[in-house]
This record gives structure tokens, sequence and C-alpha cells, in this order.
């Protein structure tokens, strides 16, 4: 296989607070930056995934200025320039376009590769492998490319891509037509799903041209695409911040999913297989079976005295403090400084309800 283009660039999106793993996700330190495995944040994985093949001043995270800190500290050797500041949160569909038009301008249309930093990625070399055949397959073809991979279980909680027939066959590794993309199926849906072979799961792992997002945009966004030309025609100028300031937040709060990825079509993009050993750890049930070698162990960290359990995760940030749990099954026990969770481990979706309670009783500062 031919070696990556000398222009692919890493959009690292690393701007989400991690609602669903309150209590240890929280503004001032989202769950991407938390140490959660194996005493290494997602992000740190992601980084050291990535460093193996791919220099780091081709990786440019995306994040609000309250995350820049952790970045630094985390990933002292990504130059400090190449760090993309969103003014506020507004959504995956605005973070998209923001890389797109800032890596458009500083070089000139590049491939760029759009990853999330709260995923984990288990299979170093078939990642690198997928990116590259990635890259390689966007230049020839002139499309999108995304990275799909076999759903496991049948979640509603994730998108899922059809795939047509298979185009080629590269060093084991297969690309396919692309279809269709179903954002958040019903169950049914993705029990069928699960059992045909047409159908991955959409990771958001993509390759394209910062010109043919772009367009995309001006295609079937115009209203967050007008804001970012003003944006990107400013970018590196005196009044850079200024107009980032004012045009950032007209983009409307929408996810890339439905503002531009699930309107593609076959003569857009071509899917590419790969079995990465990935998780989007986004609640702390997902967490457990990432950290299980078997579906019904216990996960247990902190000073933790347990009698009887079956199927039960319990975190723990303070060592000084004992926690003992005696006879449960399928528990989550959460315990921070000042904020203790506990529900069953089917319930953790409702993490963000918390949250929301939170917030109408003016308790901010356990957000």
């Amino acid at each position: 296989m031919s070696k990556k283009g000398p222009d692919l660039k890493i959009a690292l999106f690393c701007g989400g607070t991690g609602t669903r793993m309150w209590p240890m996700s929280r503004k001032n330190l989202p769950k991407q930056f938390q140490p959660l495995i194996e005493n290494q944040s997602t992000f740190q994985m992601m980084i050291n995934r990535l460093k193996s093949k791919f220099p780091m001043q081709n990786i440019f995270p995306v994040t609000i200025r309250d995350n820049v800190a952790w970045i630094v500290k985390l990933a002292p050797q990504i130059p400090l320039e190449n760090i993309i500041i969103e003014p506020e949160m507004r959504d995956t569909a605005a973070a998209v376009g923001l890389a797109a038009a800032v890596l458009d301008k500083k070089f000139d249309n590049p491939n760029v590769l759009a990853l999330w930093s709260d995923h984990v990625v288990r299979n170093e070399k078939p990642f690198i492998k997928a990116i590259e055949l990635a890259d390689k397959t966007a230049r020839e073809m002139n499309k999108f490319v995304e990275i799909g991979v076999r759903p496991t279980i049948a979640s509603v909680a994730l998108g899922y891509l059809k795939v047509g027939k298979m185009l080629k066959n590269s060093d084991g590794m297969a690309i396919f037509e692309f279809v269709a993309q179903i954002e958040k199926p019903s169950f049914a849906d993705a029990k069928r799903f699960v059992e045909s072979w047409e159908y991955l799961w959409h990771i958001g792992y993509s390759i394209w041209s910062s010109k043919k997002m772009l367009g995309k945009f001006q295609e079937y966004f115009r209203e967050g695409f007008e804001p970012l030309v003003k944006i990107q025609k400013a970018w590196g100028s005196s009044n850079q911040e200024q107009i980032l300031q004012e045009q950032y937040p007209k983009i409307p709060k929408n996810s890339i999913d439905f503002a531009v990825n699930s309107r593609l079509t076959g003569t857009d993009q071509v899917v590419i297989s790969a079995d990465l050993g990935w998780r989007d750890v986004g609640t702390w049930d997902e967490l457990k079976e990432e950290m299980s070698e078997k579906p019904k162990d216990n996960i247990l960290q902190g000073n933790v005295i347990d009698l009887d359990l079956k199927d039960c995760l319990v975190y723990s940030t303070k060592n000084e403090k004992v926690i003992a749990v005696i006879g449960v099954e399928s528990l989550i026990v959460v315990d921070t400084e000042d904020a203790l969770l506990v529900c069953p481990k089917d319930r953790t979706q409702d993490v963000k309800k918390i949250i929301e309670e939170l917030k109408k009783q003016n308790k901010e500062n356990y957000l």
C-alpha cells in the first residue's frame, strides 16, 4: 500500500462535556481527559495510537477554550497554534465546519481525517492501516471515505451505514459502495442490522477534502455555511477573533450526522470496513464493558470492600474513604469529592437527566 498523502491533517474533536458520565465528567474536566481506563484518558489513548505513524504537527484538536490547558498538559508535542478553539459549543456540525474552514485556509484543500477523542480504539495496526487506505482512496476516487465497524450489539444510540457491493479488497480491508446512513434506529431495526452483513456502525471516522466538506455545507446546511465563509476569510487576520466571536454563534446547533452525513449518497462516499476494537465510552455501563474481561465481571477502583457483588462498577476518586458494597447486582456506584451517583447499570443513559435537574435547581457548582 502506498504511504499516506503528504496533506493529511487530523481534526481531533475534543469539545464534548460527557454529561452521561457525571459526576466524574465535569465542565472543567470532561470525560475525554479523565484517566478512566488503565490510568489513561481516551484523549491520551487516541494520541498514542496516532503518533506511531503521524507527526504531531499534523494533529489539530478542536475544542473550547476551557479544555486547552488539558490538551497542552496531556499532549505537549502538539503545537499550541494547532488547537482550533470554538468560542462556544454548538454541536458537531459547527465544530466540523470550523475545522474544515480553518484547515482549508491554512493548507489549501488538504485531506482531513475526522476523529473523536472520547472513543477507545484497541487495534492500533488495523486503525492505522484503515486511515492510510481511506486517505489513498479519497484521493483516487475524489470522495468522502467513511471507516465503519461491524456492530456487536443492537445499539439504538449509534448510527448505521448500509453498504452495497464490495468495490475492492486491499490488504485484507474491504471497500464498499455506500447506500445510506440510518441514525438512531428502533431496537427492532438495530437488531436486524446486527444480523445482516450490509450494515456497519457509523462511528464518525471519515476522510474528506476540506473544500468538498465545505461544498456539502453549502449544499445541505447553508445557514451554517455562510458564517463559516466569513470566519474563513478573516482567519489569520487582525480581526480573526472578532469575526469568530460574531459569526460562530450564528451557526445553528445541529449534529454533523443530520446536517451533512446522512444526506450523502453513493456518488459522494464509499465505506471501508475495519476491525478496530472500537467503543464509544459514553456511559458508565459502556466503560464497565470496555474494562471487563468477562461480561459479569466487577470493576472496582478506589478503596472498595465488596461482598458478593455481581456485574457492578464501583468507582471512587478518594482513597482515604472506604466504600463498602454488599450483595448487589448490575449496579453503578461513582463517588467523587462532592457528588455520589448510584444507579442500575441499565439506566446510565438517564444520568443526563440528573444534569438537567441540577440546572433547574441552580446547582451549577455540581456540573
